[in-house]
């Protein structure tokens, strides 16, 4: 069901889960005619203390379902852990107002299919936030792909060093939450930040139909685990491959405004590849997104690659769709089922130690 409510007013959005990620999802907000802030939640009183600042109209709230009861509430942006999603997701639905979740949509299959499920007898509109399809350097990749300026894709490669100096401060009690669900299964690098390499692939080339997982682990404390060294190999539907390599390097300097992450993804033609040199650290000083064929490099330099950027993006873009029906849905949330049990397939694969078929 992914048809536009047509609003034809601004969204009057509530926000519940004021963490570190509140930090970026509100970009899409400020100075926004689409958009009317009018209510936050979160249990923890100072954060909805020190929150509420920003929007002196909105009403706090410290109970969600208090919250869920007001009739003057369009959009719930759920920015809770993923393992909160399925019971806020499905309580907003019930509720009757349409919800905007961040990635990963769920922590198993079976939570992902209640949360579409409350969304068909609410009738509501159920989206999951992906920031990397909305960043300016990727979206140039796939414009690079989709023109044959490179030749027929033979293949995908992105890679991933989760390094541990240059980035951001996040919150002891957010890490407690990754830790906790490495813990289950559910690592912090193929499962919370694999959602967006996964993302990315799907949207690039389509539905997968096999994944071959190693999912390595580096201990880092007592009781805390890194899913990393791993390797991930998958084949799409239509025949193209892919592989995503994480190595953990915690001593490495990565200067970063957000996670000091080296990224890197490339399509490789026939005839040339396009590739993009980095997301959310600036440590290389390189170009954005490079392309060579026919013998030549083409070099990007001008390009939105602000990280940040895809945040205020995706938040644009998707509230127009709200209120005008103009745009695309990104993610629906049949599309990020399926990004769901890409991944977790590929985890259940190195569980395994064999492949796993997608239906």
């Amino acid at each position: 069901m992914n048809e536009s409510p047509r609003l034809g007013r601004p969204v009057r959005t509530a926000i519940v889960g004021l963490g570190r990620i509140y930090d970026l999802t509100i970009l899409g907000y400020r100075d926004n005619p689409d958009a009317e802030v009018v209510a936050l939640c979160d249990p923890d009183a100072d954060r909805l203390a020190r929150r509420a600042s920003d929007w002196p109209d909105a009403t706090p709230f410290a109970q969600l379902d208090e919250m869920l009861g007001r009739t003057d509430i369009d959009l719930v942006e759920v920015l809770v852990p993923s393992p909160l999603h399925c019971e806020v997701v499905c309580a907003a639905l019930d509720a009757g107002h349409h919800v905007n979740v961040q990635k990963p949509m769920a922590t198993t299959v079976e939570e992902a299919d209640g949360m579409i499920a409350a969304r068909d007898r609410s009738g509501r509109v159920l989206r999951v936030m992906e920031n990397f399809i909305h960043y300016a350097p990727l979206r140039e990749l796939k414009r690079v792909v989709e023109s044959g300026e490179i030749g027929e894709p033979a293949g995908l490669h992105m890679k991933m060093v989760a390094t541990g100096q240059g980035g951001w401060d996040v919150p002891w009690q957010t890490w407690e939450w990754y830790f906790e669900m490495a813990r289950r299964g559910r690592g912090i690098l193929v499962y919370d930040d694999g959602w967006h390499k996964f993302s990315v692939a799907r949207w690039l080339f389509g539905p997968v139909r096999e994944v071959m997982g190693w999912v390595g682990q580096t201990e880092v404390g007592p009781g805390i685990v890194i899913d990393a060294p791993s390797t991930i190999m998958w084949t799409h539907t239509n025949g193209l491959r892919g592989v995503f390599d994480i190595t953990f390097a915690p001593d490495m300097l990565m200067r970063s405004d957000y996670y000091t992450n080296d990224e890197r993804f490339e399509v490789t033609g026939r005839k040339g590849f396009v590739r993009v040199n980095r997301c959310t650290s600036r440590g290389l000083q390189m170009p954005s997104v490079e392309v060579y064929a026919d013998g030549q490099m083409r070099t990007y330099h001008a390009l939105d690659d602000d990280w940040a950027s895809s945040f205020r993006t995706q938040t644009t873009e998707f509230l127009p769709w709200l209120v005008t029906g103009d745009g695309e849905l990104l993610w629906d949330a049949d599309t990020a089922r399926d990004v769901l049990a890409f991944q977790l397939a590929a985890i259940e694969s190195s569980d395994q130690n064999a492949p796993v078929q997608l239906s």
